[in-house]
């Protein structure tokens, strides 16, 4: 048996632990920080409220609040200009994936030469980075504590995964309470995005006894805060499951890899802007009953319990079938769409199948896919 793990991100989870934000830079000597969000954490009021404690300690501050889903690489330059421009000591992103995927890429370029298009792959990072403390305000990519991060390059329509040593975040502060505000539709896609990393993490051919425990400790999580934060956005123990869950998942995909559904996903953000979320959950379905004669018995009835399922006595394929059938409820229940319906036309599918097959996650899904494999699973969730 070979296999490693590595988390290189000191991590602190709770209610009102994102208060500490301020006293620890300045135990780490920072005076000066770049703040890296979207416009929709700003406008609810999160970014100001951790402004505050900054001010609070005497830290200096300038807010890159331009960051958009599916974060372009152009937006990678311009952010890091400014950050040189400020001379900023260390960043904090503070919000989803986009933000937290943003700023790693910013520090990456502080410390690196060349464009953010030079790293696409894995350990393509040469130079140690600086501070970066990553403060989640949803609950989904686990990208607080990920050595992940991916940038759209829409000249080439192609998401680059960013993948390795020099790219996680040195510092994360996970706060339940900073989740409270999410609204329904957004709870059920970072939510589902969660629930393929830790699933995809289980199945991997990278999957190791160190991650098999938390991915199936982040899907039972997960299973059991969604449907609940999805209904009622203030259950703060709802709210700590997925908050937990996520992270949990960020720790495997981080050391696993993931597999067809993310490969799935990359280019219907890339070529038509689906959050990535949304494309997971499309995706997760059909690619877990697609994988299903690659995963073990063993590893396919524990997935089935950790979703809840009475599996006990069931066949391979019976467990398999009922494990995708609860995917597709759950889908369904959280209001995900179709493809057809978010603007993916059907005869993109052809080519979404190519740029899938080539995706850095497609090399550790199980079963090995063709072309022809990946456009009939498109076909289907179309």
């Amino acid at each position: 048996m070979e296999f490693m793990f590595v988390a290189s991100t000191f991590l602190q989870f709770g209610c009102g632990v994102s208060k500490q934000l301020g006293d620890m830079l300045s135990a780490s000597g920072v005076k000066r920080v770049m703040l890296i969000c979207d416009k929709g954490v700003k406008a609810a009021g999160l970014v100001d409220r951790i402004a505050g404690n900054l001010k609070d300690t005497g830290i200096e501050y300038r807010e890159y609040d331009k960051v958009l889903p599916n974060p372009p690489d152009y937006q990678v330059q311009e952010a890091t200009e400014l950050a040189r421009e400020f001379k900023s000591d260390a960043l904090v992103s503070i919000g989803g994936g986009s933000p937290m995927d943003t700023a790693k890429a910013v520090n990456i370029l502080l410390s690196n030469p060349s464009t953010i298009n030079a790293y696409d792959g894995l350990n393509t990072v040469k130079n140690p980075v600086g501070p970066h403390f990553a403060i989640p305000t949803t609950a989904g990519t686990g990208s607080e504590v990920t050595g992940v991060s991916v940038i759209t390059d829409p000249k080439a329509k192609k998401k680059m995964v960013i993948f390795g040593a020099n790219v996680a975040p040195s510092v994360a502060l996970v706060d339940p309470e900073l989740t409270m505000g999410l609204p329904p539709e957004i709870t059920a896609s970072t939510g589902m995005d969660a629930l393929t990393h830790a699933l995809e993490a289980y199945i991997s051919t990278l999957a190791s006894p160190v991650t098999d425990p938390l991915a199936l400790e982040s899907a039972r999580t997960i299973m059991r805060g969604l449907r609940r934060a999805y209904r009622n956005g203030q259950d703060i123990e709802a709210r700590s499951d997925m908050l937990l869950g996520s992270m949990l998942a960020g720790l495997c995909f981080s050391n696993t890899c993931l597999g067809l559904a993310h490969s799935m996903s990359h280019p219907m953000g890339a070529y038509c802007n689906v959050a990535h979320g949304v494309g997971n959950a499309i995706a997760l379905p059909y690619v877990m009953e697609y994988n299903v004669p690659a995963i073990s018995p063993e590893k396919l009835t524990r997935i089935g319990e950790a979703l809840g399922l009475a599996v006990a006595g069931k066949t391979h394929e019976e467990t398999g079938k009922a494990i995708s059938a609860e995917l597709s409820t759950l889908a369904g229940e959280l209001r995900i769409p179709r493809i057809r319906d978010i603007g993916v036309p059907k005869d993109l599918i052809p080519t979404l199948a190519r740029v899938a097959l080539d995706e850095l996650s497609t090399q550790t899904t199980p079963r090995k896919p063709t072309v022809e494999d990946v456009k009939t699973l498109f076909e289907a969730a179309w």
